[in-house]
């Protein structure tokens, strides 16, 4: 799962309990139960969204991190630009 360290627990949480709605839905629908199976099936993708948050914060880390390393590459001294910014 592609999540920054610190998130990697919740994560795995929120993953285990998409499994668990999503089988919930389908017992739902196999008793023929609709309205409970869709009921599931909004909950997991509630937690869906929630992970899928988790994952875009890591790809705006990793673009941040890439983001440095080019202007490291490019003799930018990313200090003086955080100051500079501050001023």
């Amino acid at each position: 799962m592609n999540v920054l360290p610190q998130d990697r627990e919740l994560a795995e949480k929120i993953w285990g309990c998409g499994c668990i709605y999503l089988n919930q839905a389908r017992v739902e629908w196999v008793n023929n139960r609709l309205d409970e199976a869709e009921r599931w099936v909004k909950e997991f993708l509630r937690y869906k969204r929630d992970l899928d948050k988790l994952v875009q914060k890591k790809e705006e880390h990793d673009q941040l991190v890439q983001l440095v390393e080019t202007m490291k590459e490019r003799g930018i001294d990313i200090m003086l630009v955080m100051r500079k910014g501050n001023e």
